[in-house]
């Protein structure tokens, strides 16, 4: 089973790539993958959009943050000294990966020669006994809990104190890890908007950087509590 890649490659940048690299080739990646590129496009290409923008702004809100940067580096360092293997053998890069052609005219759909064969999850997944997988899930769940997983919605790490700048606006989360501007209706929205930026830039330390579209970023405080 391959390993995951480390979000340098998700960017396709080295470990010792400056600021301005890492941000050049976050830009470039997610005006490519950002899911309004791919409307028109079949079911599963839209999902591997949305998969892929997410974990390219996973690896961007880490890489672009001075103090991220330097626990994930760290934490790659230790990694390296347990002789584990970071360049996945069978996930597509973002550099290869390029949308199937949609038919004009809807026509009968079969199954590609991809899904016909069994994945490597499969054939790994199918001798294992279903206690065994069990384990697994729980594991994997209390990891999460922890916040060491994935820095996905779930897992946000929240500002404690409220932001005193002026409210520009509130958003809700919406597909493909876009922030979607919303009015300010209490209890209708996900978090607050107080700046934005052009995407790329870091928002303070106090809040969430979420895409917005056109090219920018929400500076966002996500209510804990929402009334």
């Amino acid at each position: 089973m391959g390993e995951r890649q480390t979000f340098y490659q998700m960017l396709g940048v080295p470990e010792t790539a400056k600021p301005k690299e890492i941000r050049a080739a976050y830009l470039a990646k997610a005006r490519k993958l950002h899911p309004d590129n791919f409307r028109s496009a079949s079911k599963r290409d839209q999902a591997r959009s949305e998969e892929l923008m997410r974990e390219l702004n996973q690896a961007w809100s880490t890489l672009s943050n001075r103090e991220k940067r330097s626990k994930y580096d760290l934490k790659l360092i230790s990694e390296k000294s347990n002789n584990r293997s970071y360049q996945s053998s069978n996930r597509t890069s973002y550099q290869e990966w390029t949308a199937e052609s949609t038919p004009k005219k809807a026509t009968p759909r079969f199954a590609t020669r991809e899904e016909m064969e069994i994945t490597w999850f499969a054939k790994i997944v199918r001798p294992i006994p279903l206690a065994l997988i069990l384990v697994g899930v729980i594991v994997v769940a209390v990891i999460a809990s922890l916040g060491i997983g994935n820095n996905d919605d779930s897992n946000r790490s929240v500002p404690v104190v409220r932001p005193t700048d002026p409210v520009l606006g509130c958003m809700n989360n919406g597909t493909g890890s876009q922030g979607i501007r919303v009015p300010c209706v209490s209890g209708d929205f996900d978090a607050t908007i107080y700046r934005i930026v052009p995407a790329g830039e870091e928002c303070p330390n106090d809040l969430e950087a979420v895409y917005a579209g056109n090219s920018e970023m929400f500076c966002v405080f996500y209510e804990v509590n929402p009334s």
